[in-house]
């Protein structure tokens, strides 16, 4: 089963290249028929931050999209997204997201109401509460940012799905699925009950290195992408800035259940060639071999993770005492009791190494180190 990936060239964030970029994509590889339906764009806000840093889908592709789904006579474009600790609608009007929605004909919704969506056919959930919004929409997008990630290696379309949960009740995932390969599972689970059906990855400037998928660097990538099918779309643009998509476990895992694709031959690319969006100096997060733990000795494997695994340092010169990384650590071990009331990891033991309180800090003040 062929499926198709969208590759477009684009430099700049300038409204009207962004837009034919994205008409061009859709008339490449189509979305669904949109007519007079209620459609869903899902961005990725991960908290309010200036759209040049790379946190979040750029407010200019948001708009681009919402005016391409307009004029393909959607009854409705609404815009959503759930960040962890900020409210929706403030976070998208302090990134310029909300403006750009609106000026553009869609409604932004604020997620702050859930349904309870079944997943009969999940490994590791069976359903999921998703905003209410979810409930409403005929045809789902996810409009995401190529972004490297400390947890997962790679964030991009399908992990940018689970802002359709509210608030904190992401954290707690990270909680009950504390092993990596339980968390992935989660993820693939949520994605067969999303059931995207269209796919729009904004990569003009994504952001690499080890303090992704919140405090990373900016790189300018200079391309946009776009699917109906979003594993293929995510193995695609991994492979572009240097991944092995069989070490994203959350991608293996997908493409193990057979669902989205069979094997990666099946993709194809249309518009762009893929080597002129390739990059060189993307600096990817690299997961150790998925099969590493099962050759090793049980005693072994266990000495391993406590030696090599990654641990948050908290810097007292950059801690504002927000205590946003407090409020969200799933195991509650973070508290602001530290030096001059500076967040403090309580017990190292129990940390469960999700890195929510990396992900979440605005100020650069969590480092993950190890020992």
């Amino acid at each position: 089963m062929t499926k198709s990936v969208a590759l477009q060239k684009c430099n700049e964030y300038v409204f009207d290249q962004v837009y034919l970029c994205i008409k061009k994509m859709m008339d490449l590889v189509p979305p669904p028929d949109v007519k007079d339906k209620v459609v869903l764009l899902k961005p990725n806000i991960l908290y309010p931050k200036r759209p040049e840093l790379a946190v979040g889908t750029h407010p200019v592709v948001v708009g681009a999209a919402v005016k391409a789904f307009v004029e393909r006579g959607a009854a409705l474009v609404m815009v959503g997204e759930s960040p962890a600790i900020a409210n929706s609608t403030t976070a998208a009007k302090l990134t310029g997201m909300y403006d750009q929605v609106v000026y553009n004909g869609g409604m932004w919704a604020d997620f702050h109401k859930y349904v309870t969506i079944p997943c009969p056919e999940g490994k590791n959930a069976k359903q999921f509460e998703f905003a209410a919004q979810f409930k409403e929409a005929d045809i789902v997008v996810s409009l995401s940012k190529l972004k490297s990630h400390q947890l997962m290696s790679y964030t991009g379309a399908m992990k940018n799905l689970f802002g359709l949960m509210i608030g904190l009740s992401k954290a707690q995932m990270h909680y009950r699925f504390s092993e990596k390969e339980d968390f992935g599972n989660f993820l693939v689970d949520l994605n067969i009950a999303a059931q995207a059906d269209y796919a729009i990855m904004d990569a003009i400037v994504g952001m690499d290195g080890p303090g992704g998928p919140g405090s990373g660097d900016p790189i300018k990538l200079g391309f946009l992408a776009a699917s109906d099918n979003i594993l293929a779309l995510d193995w695609e643009c991994a492979s572009l800035v240097g991944y092995d998509p069989f070490r994203v476990v959350y991608l293996r895992q997908a493409m193990e259940r057979g669902i989205w694709l069979e094997k990666p031959g099946d993709i194809t690319v249309v518009g762009t060639p893929a080597a002129e969006c390739q990059s060189s100096t993307f600096r990817i997060v690299k997961d150790p071999s998925p099969t590493l733990g099962k050759m090793l000795p049980h005693w072994l494997d266990f000495l391993a993770k406590k030696v090599f695994v990654k641990y948050p340092k908290f810097s007292t010169l950059r801690c504002k005492s927000c205590g946003r990384c407090e409020q969200i650590c799933p195991a509650h071990i973070i508290n602001l009791e530290g030096r001059d009331g500076t967040a403090q990891l309580l017990d190292k033991s129990k940390c469960l190494h999700c890195f929510c309180c990396h992900e979440i800090c605005s100020f650069g003040a969590i480092k993950l180190r190890r020992f």
